[in-house]
């Protein structure tokens, strides 16, 4: 009994420190396009891709993957916080990067993030937001911003230990 209280003691406190955190409320965050962290992403919700999520990075048609293959990231969740009808000024990265998490965590937490697929446990996931960056922001409907406009944001998830994913994740 007390090697099981000693094993729940040491998992809260690494838990607390950072250790394991799937899922965390403060995922990371990439900007996409022009001046971004991303250079160009255009995935839509419930694509998956290839190449492993990270600054330079450019996820476009042609990063597309089948989900039933191998891949690194899937988009499990989009939403638009801003019309992009509206002429608006752009917010800042932080407060968009303060609705990326907040979004992605609403996302999971919905249950429309499965709870395992091909034997990989949600735990073992990572997510990461993806925000516009201020010139595709500025510009939602050019050539930069995809099809689904410049002021998407859009929860990504990878596998923390770097393996490519086998399955889909997103409950469509």
């Amino acid at each position: 009994m007390a090697a099981v209280v000693l094993v729940l003691v040491v998992f809260a406190a690494g838990a607390l420190v950072g250790g394991w955190r799937p899922f965390s409320s403060e995922p990371a965050v990439y900007t996409f396009g022009p001046g971004g962290d991303l250079p160009a992403f255009t995935l839509f919700d419930g694509q998956c891709a290839s190449g492993r999520m990270g600054a330079g990075a450019s996820y476009t048609d042609a990063s597309n993957a089948p989900c039933g293959d191998a891949h690194d990231i899937e988009v499990v969740g989009t939403g638009t916080p801003l019309n992009s009808s509206r002429e608006v000024s752009y917010p800042g990265e932080a407060a968009l990067a303060e609705y990326g998490r907040a979004f992605c965590a609403v996302v999971v937490a919905s249950g429309q993030v499965a709870p395992s697929s091909s034997g990989v446990d949600k735990s073992a996931l990572e997510v990461t937001a993806v925000i516009p960056g201020q010139a595709v922001f500025d510009e939602p409907n050019g050539t930069a911003s995809g099809s689904s406009g410049g002021r998407l944001v859009s929860c990504v998830i990878s596998r923390s230990d770097g393996e490519q994913l086998t399955d889909r994740f997103s409950v469509i």
